[in-house]
């Protein structure tokens, strides 16, 4: 029994110095971007039938940057790194019905490709595509079911904003 106890104890000795590998985001992205510390977002293009998609993701993509350190939104002209991108796709599709067949909720699906670039270099740092989807109650009421979408739109946007930012700020 005596050798087992020990066993345990080794084994268990052992990994607790290890630790789980945890890196606080702020941390990794200083050492991403390096000296960089500055970054502009210029309007992102909207290929999609909805308009003002692309206020409302760079409304949320200013706000996300806000709240983490690593990168301050600046103009172009003086800035380290620029992200642009595009809005790809919006669709609206209908999720579930009532037994009279009626639409009872949407979905509502959002994707965009992006790209971040070292302005001194032009190189790019970072490249890629994600979507979102949040799904809105319908409604007999137009002004009602407007109001849905559009917070459904801008709860995407923010989730995007947020993937956005961490993805950029993850080593490969």
């Amino acid at each position: 029994m005596r050798p087992t106890l020990l066993c345990l104890v080794l084994i268990v000795a052992c990994a607790f110095p290890s630790g789980c590998g945890y890196r606080t985001v702020a941390r990794d992205t200083v050492s991403r971007f390096g000296e960089g510390k500055t970054v502009s977002i210029p309007l992102f293009g909207n290929k999609t039938y909805r308009s003002n998609l692309e206020n409302i993701l760079l409304n949320n993509l200013v706000d996300e940057f806000s709240k983490r350190r690593g990168l301050t939104i600046v103009e172009r002209e003086s800035s380290d790194y620029t992200l642009s991108g595009e809005i790809l796709s919006y669709e609206k599709t209908a999720v579930s019905y009532t037994g009279k067949d009626i639409v009872m909720e949407y979905t509502a699906t959002m994707s965009l490709s992006a790209t971040l670039r070292k302005n001194s270099t032009s190189g790019i740092v970072w490249r890629g595509k994600l979507s979102w989807s949040q799904d809105f109650p319908a409604s007999s009421d137009i002004a009602l079911q407007q109001n849905s979408e559009d917070a459904a739109i801008q709860e995407i946007c923010r989730r995007l904003a947020q993937q956005l930012y961490l993805k950029m700020s993850e080593d490969f």
